[in-house]
């Protein structure tokens, strides 16, 4: 009776709906998985998360993050104003983005030792731009509580994507990779959101006006001022062993890390950014009516615990498998889950309360924290390079320096949630 008056709950229930949207695209994605390692070489895969990363990297400017504004407003009329001031910026954004690379190609793509993405890179503002659009539907329909379009949403694109790497890699084009694929599922998930969403959008489009959207612009300022600042030096330090390991170690180990990356996070992903997106909504509404925040946390917290032991333990245990799952051409994939999985193991605890730094509105204090650990993580990849030449060496260091940080970061956030001040003004 407990389990079921447990799964009731209204947090529960949305967190599931996500989590069962996002479970079935990762299945989808593992299952192509198994056969793309075999139609495709290192190299390719190497190609396809550089350009990935480099598209994580660029996506906090492209909105200046005024789409997380959007859960934060009482009133719709608000909300769908700060929609629309996001879709401008976006498409500023990803125009100029344009207009950069088709003038500095060249010197953008040796500056940076990725030349194999001299031809792709015209696709980057592209990516940038679907990536962004989805970002800002999913936190319409996170503040609207339609937590079942994200989740179709997801599937949509793990759906089409695998089928078009898929056909790629069996066809003649096998050569352009699989990033194709990725775009064209991007554009379906795209579509299918803007189908789901326009109905309520379109009630409330009588409300747009600039007037009002520099107002709101104006009135959460702080956010691209400083959660810009944020995401972007976290993308960066995210997706820096892909950087640094493509420079130093080449393209086959860069994609041979981005499988490991993909076959850990994957899994922890669905729990973590489902958790994070319903936290955020049940946390924003809990803060506007006064409610205490501490005791959300906590119960977030021994829910993820409870949840973490179904995860980790299988995926340690099956990294020792990995060479049989994705042939043998992939044999350093498990050694290298296994170096990531204990940072991975308290990120899972601290990023899915991340939201209380824009809740809270605490940018500054986390532009400190980012800044440091995007430092001590590029100090940990490149001194295990320079001093050893070992790529193991340092993804051990940068592994180290993730966990230090992540329950740092988690102790801050349960101190925090129990202020009471006021967080915009």
């Amino acid at each position: 009776m407990q389990l079921f008056s447990f799964l009731k709950k209204e947090f529960v229930k949305n967190v599931l709906t996500l989590i069962t949207g996002s479970a079935l695209s990762q299945v989808v994605i593992y299952a192509s998985i198994l056969i793309l390692t075999r139609l495709f070489s290192t190299e390719l895969f190497g190609i396809y998360t550089l350009f990935s990363s480099v598209t994580l990297i660029l996506k906090p400017l492209a909105t200046l993050q005024y789409e997380f504004a959007i859960v934060l407003p009482k009133k719709d009329k608000d909300a769908i104003n700060l929609v629309g001031f996001s879709f401008i910026i976006l498409t500023i954004y990803c125009f100029l983005l344009l207009v950069i690379i088709f003038f500095f190609n060249e010197n953008i793509t040796t500056f940076f030792n990725i030349t194999k993405l001299v031809n792709l890179i015209y696709l980057l503002p592209l990516s940038v731009f679907l990536f962004g659009s989805v970002s800002i539907f999913d936190f319409w329909n996170n503040r609207t509580n339609m937590f079942k379009n994200i989740s179709k949403g997801l599937i949509t694109k793990s759906a089409v994507m695998s089928t078009s790497q898929l056909a790629t890699g069996f066809s003649s084009f096998n050569s352009l990779g699989l990033i194709p694929g990725m775009l064209l599922g991007q554009s379906m998930q795209l579509l299918f959101l803007i189908k789901a969403s326009t109905k309520l959008m379109q009630k409330l489009t009588k409300e747009l006006s600039l007037k009002r959207m520099f107002f709101l612009a104006k009135k959460y300022k702080d956010i691209p001022v400083f959660n810009t600042i944020i995401n972007l030096t976290n993308n960066l330090s995210n997706e820096l062993p892909v950087l640094l390991i493509t420079k130093y170690f080449g393209l086959a180990n860069s994609g041979i890390y981005g499988l490991a990356v993909k076959f850990t996070r994957a899994p922890i992903g669905i729990f973590q950014q489902s958790i994070n997106q319903v936290f955020f909504n049940k946390a924003s509404k809990t803060y506007n009516e006064k409610g205490n925040l501490h005791d959300l946390v906590i119960k977030t917290v021994k829910h993820l615990l409870f949840i973490s032991s179904f995860l980790f333990i299988p995926l340690f245990a099956i990294s020792f498998f990995l060479d049989i799952i994705f042939g043998e051409n992939w044999s350093d994939v498990g050694l290298y889950s296994r170096i990531i999985i204990p940072w991975l193991f308290f990120a899972f605890l601290s990023n899915p309360i991340s939201p209380l730094i824009l809740i809270l509105n605490k940018q500054k204090t986390m532009v400190v924290y980012d800044t440091f650990l995007l430092l001590f993580r590029f100090l940990a990849l490149f001194l295990g390079y320079y001093f050893y030449d070992n790529i193991v060496i340092s993804l051990i260091l940068f592994s180290g320096v993730g966990m230090l940080f992540n329950i740092l970061i988690f102790i801050y956030l349960l101190k925090t949630s129990k202020e009471k001040k006021i967080a915009y003004s």
